[in-house]
């Protein structure tokens, strides 16, 4: 057995470390945006790294949160049935 093959059953730490990071820096970033005049060429910019930033902390939290173990193993299942079914006899 793989690690890819056992099922995952805690959080890694790293991934939650990096999800808070992101996500507190980005609501740090928009908290910034009520109390520092942005130029009008930069808003663009700012506004694009900040969706950046929030978007890597939700996609690490709906990977690590997104499924619950038996949704897990029933996507397991459905893939295994799938592959006998297109098997040949």
């Amino acid at each position: 057995m793989t690690t890819d093959d056992k099922p995952r059953s805690e959080l890694d730490p790293f991934r939650a470390a990096l999800a808070i990071v992101a996500l507190v820096g980005g609501l740090v970033g928009m908290t910034g945006l009520y109390f520092v005049p942005i130029p009008e060429g930069n808003r663009e910019p700012l506004l694009l790294a900040l969706g950046l930033v929030l978007g890597w902390g939700s996609t690490v939290i709906g990977f690590e949160f997104g499924s619950s173990p038996a949704g897990r193993r029933a996507a397991d299942a459905g893939i295994r049935l799938q592959g006998e079914a297109g098997a040949p006899k």
